[in-house]
């Protein structure tokens, strides 16, 4: 190939890089104002600088995010005075800051959905210590505790550490849930008859997390990985239905109603709009639609497995 011609691939090659890179970017991100707010606020971030204040600095504020942050709030608020669009930044919209947290609504109501988990405890050990239903709903405690408590963090600062969490944690969580219902499904009453379903769910997830992590963070390939897992829960769910029906269970269209309504939860993100209050998005008032539907989980979950116990001693006699 000729030397001309090389540095013409070359120099295409490096503008569709460049138009691919200005296509992800978030259109706030493109703003020149903005890049040159925070240039300018830069400049005067030196050795000398005033430390921030310590609520800021307990959550890794510096200078230089400070800066980004208060640009984007200076633009925002004057395109807001001026009736004129509010841009993401970042790939986030522009929320005021409380307290350091970025996003003080998706905080709030990803804790509130832990605290469903941790409230159903009791419930769960309401069990007789030998249901096997027992014992899977207590890691679901344990594992819904935790992917709510890394999406709070995730959302009080938003760092590659904790948005790695955030996703593996919900991730492995949309991953347990269709555990769950096969196990219901098939009705495993033992381990050694779970165990095969268990194997089968880890080892995809594990190469799915070891992929992310050490070949490429691939945001499409990790929401197709995520929305494929959860079509298969909601086959198996109603199948879970369906076979409650069959059995006479007085609640069984439970499954299937808590289903749609939590797909119907998720259909959310699809209406990503500016945030009203400069704190509520489509995203945050996802979480807030999903804290009455994990309550209902473990209501059904712990009746369902109750009332199965009754069946099989029915069927003993």
């Amino acid at each position: 190939m000729r030397p001309r011609l090389l540095r013409l691939c070359a120099g295409c090659g490096l503008l569709l890089l460049l138009s691919i890179s200005m296509v992800w970017a978030s259109s706030g991100d493109r703003q020149v104002s903005f890049r040159s707010c925070v240039n300018q606020c830069r400049v005067g971030c030196t050795a000398d600088s005033p430390p921030l204040p310590w609520h800021l600095r307990l959550l890794f504020w510096d200078c230089e995010s400070n800066c980004d942050y208060s640009c984007q709030r200076r633009i925002t608020q004057q395109a807001q005075r001026q009736g004129k669009r509010v841009h993401q930044y970042h790939g986030k919209w522009p929320f005021i800051r409380i307290l350091g947290v970025q996003e003080p609504a998706s905080v709030l109501f990803s804790i509130m959905n832990g605290m469903m988990h941790v409230r159903s405890w009791k419930l769960v050990h309401s069990l007789p210590q030998i249901h096997p239903m027992q014992r899977w709903l207590s890691v679901f405690i344990v594992l819904g505790t935790w992917s709510w408590f890394c999406s709070a963090v995730f959302h009080t600062r938003d760092f590659p550490l904790t948005e790695k969490l955030d996703y593996f944690s919900a991730g492995l969580n949309v991953l347990y849930i269709f555990f769950l219902g096969t196990v219901r499904m098939l009705r495993l009453n033992s381990w050694q008859k779970t165990r095969i379903v268990a194997i089968a769910c880890a080892i995809p997830y594990l190469l799915h997390v070891a992929y992310l992590s050490l070949v490429r963070f691939d945001y499409g390939y990790n929401m197709m990985a995520n929305a494929i897992v959860g079509l298969l829960s909601n086959f198996v769910w109603f199948a879970v239905t369906l076979q409650a029906y069959r059995n006479g269970q007085p609640f069984w269209w439970k499954p299937a109603l808590l289903i749609v309504l939590t797909d119907l939860a998720f259909s959310l993100e699809a209406f990503d709009f500016p945030p009203f209050a400069d704190t509520f998005d489509a995203h945050s008032l996802w979480h807030a639609a999903t804290i009455p539907i994990v309550a209902h989980w473990y209501d059904y979950l712990v009746a369902d497995a109750k009332w199965d116990t009754r069946l099989e001693q029915l069927r003993k006699r």
